[in-house]
């Protein structure tokens, strides 16, 4: 048996770079990490907490590329902006050792905005898209607005990135200290000594099942969530997951990042269909 790589190379080329839809999912997915990123970082790098002129300049770059961002301007450079200030703040946390700034759900903001550039997030919802409109309607009246679709190579990067970040958490977890319980009893002392869940630690066993869980439930989504057909029980699995951390642990914006680049594992053709129905639209074919 033969294997023909240009054949390969072809359907490769039709999954991944010329991959193309409705891009409502992915502009979804643009405001929803400019909010994340301006909530997480906010408070923390306003100008009044500049120590000098370098801290002062990321900080405004910060959130000039979020609010470009957010309202869709120039939305893949803003994507980029955003990532690459976000990941600035990453590596600073890294070498000033700033609590929580060096963590994982700030690696997965980062690195989820600068993969959404690679689509075209703002032919939606967006202030680029209302200058298209306004543009196309001037130039030509009488003929259909410009559609909704576009390139969505992020997309599916960012589908394989939460598969990525499942698998290498659950290997990370993969260990006796962890699977016994141990790890997640120590987190739920700090968290939970002094206040109305102490109880919980009275439970060892129940902690260490949770352990368990958790980890099957993790290695189960870095397969799952790629494969169409289970998505419709493995996107609720990985939703209560991430709530479940969001209610019992001081989890940051990771959860609500992770839910939201969920967007990423939907279709985009049936996301677009759905928001033309909630909105009372007729379905259109050709923006599908």
């Amino acid at each position: 048996m033969t294997v023909d790589l240009q054949t390969i190379a072809a359907r490769f080329d039709r999954w991944g770079p010329s991959f193309t839809g409705s891009t409502r999912a992915v502009a979804l997915m643009r405001i929803g990490l400019a909010v994340i990123a301006i909530t997480r970082f906010g408070g923390e790098i306003g100008f009044h907490q500049a120590q000098n002129p370098g801290t002062l300049l990321l900080s405004a770059l910060f959130f000039l590329m979020v609010a470009m961002m957010f309202v869709g301007y120039l939305s893949r450079f803003a994507c980029i902006g955003t990532g690459l200030s976000v990941m600035c703040l990453y590596i600073a946390g890294a070498l000033t050792q700033t609590a929580g700034w060096a963590h994982h759900h700030v690696y997965l903001l980062g690195t989820a905005c600068l993969l959404l550039a690679l689509t075209e997030c703002g032919r939606s919802y967006s202030l680029d898209r209302w200058r298209v409109l306004n543009a196309a309607r001037r130039a030509r009246p009488t003929q259909p607005e410009p559609r909704e679709y576009g390139l969505l190579w992020g997309q599916r990067l960012i589908a394989l990135q939460l598969s990525a970040m499942y698998f290498w958490t659950a290997i990370d977890k993969t260990d006796r200290a962890f699977l016994s319980g141990e790890r997640l009893e120590q987190t739920f002392v700090w968290v939970y000594s002094g206040r109305a869940l102490e109880f919980v630690l009275a439970y060892p066993g129940m902690i260490a099942l949770l352990s368990v869980i958790v980890v099957i439930v993790e290695y189960v989504l870095a397969v799952a969530i790629l494969v169409p057909r289970w998505r419709i029980w493995a996107l609720p699995m990985g939703l209560a997951l991430h709530a479940g951390f969001y209610l019992m642990l001081p989890v940051h914006t990771y959860s609500a990042t992770a839910m939201v680049l969920y967007l990423a594992l939907l279709d985009p053709a049936r996301v677009h269909s759905f928001i033309d129905r909630i909105q009372g639209h007729e379905r259109v074919a050709h923006h599908l």
